[in-house]
């Protein structure tokens, strides 16, 4: 499970840097290649502070990771199984109170989306980071690996 997990990892950071590297003018910031990524943070958002997490089956690839120190063994792999585990956050009382999109990040058919949150975890106020790996499939973007720190 570590082996997997450093391999996500790696896979992602080196998704950024090549693109960081390539595409220097692909972080954008108020043009429609921004707010097309970062509806999708936007509507994860609503979903989440919603009742259902069904919901959020939408934005994510059937086989996509929920990479996080929430989750048993530090990944959630399969919508179904990373659903499950936000709809147990959602019933908990999790909920998000505020999204800062620091960077995006995007070349051919994957964007990256780095995101500041704050949230509500029972009363508790904490704040992290999210990253979110989105892959364009029959035109729509979906959330491939989506990785939380807290």
């Amino acid at each position: 499970m570590k082996l997997i997990l450093v391999i996500v990892i790696s896979f992602i950071m080196t998704v950024v840097s090549i693109a960081q590297q390539k595409e220097q003018s692909a972080v954008v910031y108020g043009d429609s290649s921004y707010s097309e990524y970062g509806q999708v943070a936007e509507r994860w958002i609503e979903a989440y502070n919603g009742t259902d997490a069904d919901q959020l089956i939408p934005l994510y690839s059937e086989n996509a990771q929920y990479i996080s120190g929430h989750v048993p063994g530090l990944v959630a792999g399969g919508r179904d199984r990373l659903i499950a585990n936000f709809q147990k956050g959602m019933k908990m009382g999790g909920h998000l109170d505020g999204l800062e999109i620091l960077s995006i990040t995007h070349s051919c058919d994957l964007a990256t989306v780095l995101c500041k949150y704050n949230a509500n975890n029972d009363g508790q106020k904490v704040s992290g980071r999210t990253l979110l790996v989105l892959k364009k499939v029959e035109g729509n973007w979906l959330i491939v690996i989506h990785m939380t720190v807290v």
